[in-house]
């Protein structure tokens, strides 16, 4: 019979391939949203708005960490609903 070994050292570096490849996801998610901020702030720094333009009339948006919650959507407000009487006397 084949017998198949598997060493401890082969384990232990994929194990830490693997813990290397997650904490390069996680640095990247809680970094992204700081690095967007950032490049607003320089952008509005460097590239100052026209005063002749209109600014659009879409909301600002707001860079989020996966880790935030989004924010809640506006409800609009509801329409009464007038139901009509149904006749007594009319069947259908």
């Amino acid at each position: 019979m084949l017998e198949t070994t598997i060493d401890i050292s082969l384990i232990v570096r994929f194990g830490l391939k693997c813990l290397g490849i997650f904490a390069l996801i996680f640095l990247a998610a809680v970094f992204t949203p700081k690095m967007a901020e950032a490049f607003d702030k320089w952008k509005a720094k460097h590239f100052p708005k026209s005063a002749g333009k209109k600014s659009g009339t879409r909301e600002t948006y707001h860079v989020r960490s996966i880790y935030e919650l989004p924010p809640e959507p506006e409800q609009p407000k509801k329409k009464a609903v007038v139901r009509k009487k149904a006749d007594k006397n009319h069947k259908s």
